[in-house]
């Protein structure tokens, strides 16, 4: 039979997570570079790409109507929202990796469906109406 025996936390964590909560409970802005408990700045790191995710997945319904939009107005539209989406998209990427993460890394999760994004884009745009 073994035993387990509780490792000590490192020095001066209990001290660092006080302080933590307390700025918490001032309302206190928590920056990046703060030290944070590890499954805050994972939560943080989830809901951040998850929104830069969702940002690009979201170009790809009105990008493929690019092409067919019926006028040239309508296309400068479509291309100005699309550039706006991926945009949002990098600043998010931008800000998750400020926590610390790799952006490669972040993509490849969400290519191989590790990572989330809404789902609300993975409806079809069956008309030019339908991007709107």
């Amino acid at each position: 039979m073994s035993t387990v025996t509780a490792q000590a936390p490192p020095e001066g964590a209990d001290v660092r997570q006080a302080e933590f909560d307390g700025r918490i409970a001032a309302d206190q802005r928590i920056e990046p570079r703060d030290w944070m408990p590890d499954g805050y700045r994972r939560t943080l790191v989830r809901q951040v790409s998850q929104h830069a995710h969702s940002e690009i997945i979201g170009m790809q319904p009105e990008g493929d109507w690019i092409a067919s939009a019926p006028s040239l107005r309508r296309k400068a539209i479509l291309l100005a929202k699309v550039q706006d989406e991926a945009g949002h998209g990098l600043y998010l990427y931008a800000a998750a990796e400020t926590l610390g993460v790799d952006r490669a890394d972040l993509t490849q999760r969400l290519i191989e469906g590790r990572q989330k994004y809404s789902s609300i884009f993975n409806y079809p745009s069956l008309t030019f109406a339908d991007v709107a």
